[in-house]
């Protein structure tokens, strides 16, 4: 009884007490001001969503409490307080960038970020942020250094329980939340989730809530049942071997910017693409991101899966893809006899790609280090029509069918405020803004040249006749900030597909989801392999349908892989970049002195010259010619090339020695 006395009339108590009660509202309060961009919004949260306000308060109060076991109490609080409005400020700038709010998955993106960063940002801007960054670092020296530690001695068992008790305060409170339905788990939609309850608690789960979860129904019963239907058990069914090409082709952030209303064109920027959609099967493809994602929008298409069954922003292929094989339609048509591969005219480590695709079964994969592009937008992204000639000479690569999926990159933002394009072909009105109109105009008209690009691939394939089915379609829409309400189909997360082919497919539109796309296409070319595959073509109007995919989703990527009898069938590939040998033929002394020219075939501009294991700047020549200042040449100097992204060598050739 005395200790409780003596903590009721000790002054600094009070004030411990006002600061932990303050702060944490403070800090979400700038939070959600930040995350709306506007103070009366943030305010207006406050007071319209009072419980989730509530809840998100709790949360950082049980993260600052800690800091009542220290005694550089104030500096504790500092550098956590810095750490929640950074956060803050990050979820400002992407959803102005991308739409799409800052989540636990973009941390580990951020290799990926810094080689876009300039596409994105001015130098002035990142240097800007820099000097914040140094400056921030400076204050957080200087509150070590000048702030005081607590003069007291602290009571560590009491504050102990007092962190105890916090902690078990919020975890009731969450939970109470969500059981009187103010709170959820599951975000259907992530811009509308933070936006609802929260960024601090969003981001939180998205901290935690990674992977399938586990079903409630989960057994090796269900699994049974489900698969049960099936032809066979694991649907490995070899259909004939006259089946056609399959190509799937994403473009990047491609829409029908004549669904954004209250805009004016002056002509229409895709006119192929829309006649191919009126003369075949078409439709909207409903997808998981606006303004980014592009590797969650392959998730769904190559596997079947459901991303809303992960955790909340979560891109698998930084996840569960990094570990394992997953089935997918690679896998499935490479027991049809098919070759598989991916092109795409970005660098080979993005979203890590290039370790990703083993596990996806793909034979080859040429990224942009593979081929000669000699064209790039002003926001110097390579140009979608160099990936015809690719796409042809894959085709080409084998004498049985091919699978290939194509990545395009042409209609990347981010989209110039300033005019970018001179003597635009199509041009904009309608909109005030200037900065906006201007983003859109240079959008319209990159999204035109992809369409000339879309029409050329399509004669390209009739020339080469072979029986081929072309599927095409937008992985997201760009980050150009169009709302519902702004588009005549209501839907931020819709983009447009058509199915090309020239096989006599009959026409049949329809709305999809990306994880049925796939499988759409194997129906219609008589394709049920896999046992994904199979489930979206059989029970895809079942009333049990999503909870099914769940079951069939965590077994093979976390349960007991009961659909395969228990093991794993899907072993990784040797994957193969670019489809060309690159190789030396020969080393010799160049022109100049000092210089080694290294002779062979098919160097591109990102081939590098290593010497007894060290790599020199290297001068492309030409396919078949490198050069590099090296001096000192003797005999037995060990030569390789290797194709870089970034400090990551893709691929080498087999090493080459050179003799006096």
């Amino acid at each position: 009884m005395n200790k409780i006395k003596e903590f009721v009339k000790n002054k600094d108590n009070y004030k411990s007490l006002v600061i932990y009660l303050a702060v944490p509202i403070i800090l979400n309060l700038v939070i959600e001001i930040l995350s709306r961009s506007s103070v009366i919004d943030g305010f207006a949260y406050m007071f319209t969503h009072p419980v989730q306000f509530f809840c998100n308060v709790m949360i950082i109060l049980s993260i600052l409490i800690f800091t009542i076991l220290v005694r550089r109490r104030i500096f504790g609080l500092s550098v956590l307080s810095i750490l929640w409005i950074a956060c803050g400020i990050v979820n400002m700038v992407l959803l102005n960038q991308r739409v799409t709010p800052f989540n636990a998955s973009d941390l580990k993106l951020i290799d990926s970020a810094i080689t876009i960063m300039n596409k994105y940002f001015s130098s002035i801007f990142v240097v800007f942020v820099l000097l914040l960054g140094i400056a921030v670092v400076a204050l957080v020296v200087f509150i070590f250094l000048k702030v005081p530690k607590v003069s007291y001695t602290i009571s560590y068992v009491r504050n102990a329980i007092i962190v105890g008790l916090t902690i078990v305060a919020m975890f009731a409170i969450i939970n109470i939340s969500i059981d009187t339905g103010f709170m959820s788990v599951e975000f259907t939609n992530l811009t509308t989730a933070y936006n609802e309850y929260g960024f601090v608690y969003c981001f939180m789960n998205s901290l935690v809530n990674t992977g399938v979860k586990k079903p409630a129904d989960y057994s090796e019963d269900t699994i049974g049942e489900i698969v049960g239907g099936f032809d066979n058990s694991t649907g490995n069914d070899v259909v004939s071997d006259k089946t056609p090409n399959v190509i799937f082709l994403q473009l990047e952030s491609f829409f029908n910017l004549n669904n954004v209303k209250d805009i004016t064109l002056s002509e229409n920027p895709i006119p192929y693409y829309t006649q191919l959609c009126e003369q075949y099967s078409s439709g909207y493809l409903n997808v998981f991101n606006v303004g980014y994602g592009t590797c969650n929008t392959e998730f769904e298409v190559m596997t079947g899966m459901n991303l809303d069954d992960f955790g909340p922003g979560e891109f698998p292929y930084k996840t569960i893809l990094k570990e394992t094989t997953c089935e997918n339609i690679a896998y499935d048509l490479k027991k049809n006899g098919y070759s598989c591969h991916a092109i795409h005219n970005n660098t080979g480590t993005f979203y890590g790609r290039n370790n990703v695709f083993k596990n996806l079964g793909y034979d080859t994969f040429t990224s942009i280090e593979y081929m000669h592009v000699e064209e790039f937008t002003p926001m110097s992204w390579a140009k979608d029509k160099f990936l015809t000639g690719e796409i042809i000479d894959t085709l080409k690569s084998t004498p049985n069918q091919d699978y290939i999926y194509t990545i395009s990159v042409q209609g990347h933002g981010s989209y110039p405020t300033e005019p970018m394009i001179e003597n635009p072909k199509i041009k904009v009105s309608g909109v005030e803004n200037e900065g906006q109109r201007n983003a859109i105009e240079y959008y319209a008209n990159e999204i035109n040249e992809m369409d000339e690009f879309v029409k050329e691939l399509v004669a390209a394939l009739n020339e080469l006749g072979e029986d081929t089915v072309l599927v095409m379609y937008g992985d997201h829409l760009p980050g150009l900030g169009f709302s519902n309400e702004e588009l005549t189909n209501g839907s931020q997360y819709q983009t447009n597909y058509v199915i090309w082919n020239n096989i006599g497919l009959e026409k049949k539109d329809g709305m999809l989801e990306a994880f049925q796309l796939s499988s759409e296409v194997m129906s219609r070319i008589g394709i049920s392999t896999g046992v994904i595959n199979q489930y979206h073509q059989k029970y895809r109007d079942d009333e049990e349908y999503l909870s099914g995919l769940q079951n069939l989703e965590y077994d093979i990527l976390y349960g007991k892989k009961s659909v395969y009898g228990g093991i794993n069938p899907y072993d990784p590939t040797d994957i193969k970049m670019g489809i060309k040998d690159i190789n030396i033929s020969k080393v010799e002394k160049g022109e100049k002195e000092g210089q080694v020219t290294v002779k062979g075939q098919n160097f591109t501009e990102y081939s590098v010259v290593y010497v007894n294991g060290d790599a020199y700047d290297t001068e492309y020549v030409d396919e078949n010619t490198l050069k590099i200042n090296y001096t000192g040449l003797k005999s037995l100097d060990a030569f390789v090339v290797s194709q870089k992204s970034g400090d990551t060598r893709l691929s080498s050739t087999k090493e080459c020695l050179y003799y006096e």
